[in-house]
């Protein structure tokens, strides 16, 4: 399967998750386009704004969203609680006991 930059997306390979805070300003969108051209990644783009508001230019932002490769959540980043919560309620956990307990996020 073939990402947006025509490269390869090893479909065996496991998804990151990466939460973006202040996804919407100037460099964060740069980097959470990027971030779902590489095909690899589910984003969670953190801002301030109530909603997200896509310009028409925003078509690879639109795609995520309309797959689930991409969440919005409303964050004061002053309040850590609130991007903690946020982060947290798109965060899922696999839990395996070899040598332990292990929590990671899928």
């Amino acid at each position: 399967m073939a990402n947006e930059n025509g490269g390869d997306v090893d479909l065996d390979k496991q998804l990151k998750t990466c939460a973006v805070l202040g996804g919407r300003g100037f460099v964060g969108s740069v980097l959470v386009e990027m971030l779902l051209r590489l095909g690899n990644w589910i984003v969670r783009v953190a801002d301030t704004a109530k909603t997200p508001e896509l310009n028409p230019s925003e078509s690879v932002l639109a795609d995520g969203f309309a797959s689930g490769r991409a969440a919005y959540f409303q964050v004061d980043v002053r309040h850590t609680s609130q991007i903690i919560q946020g982060i947290w309620q798109h965060v899922l956990f696999n839990c395996e006991f070899e040598r332990g307990l292990i929590i990671e996020n899928v």
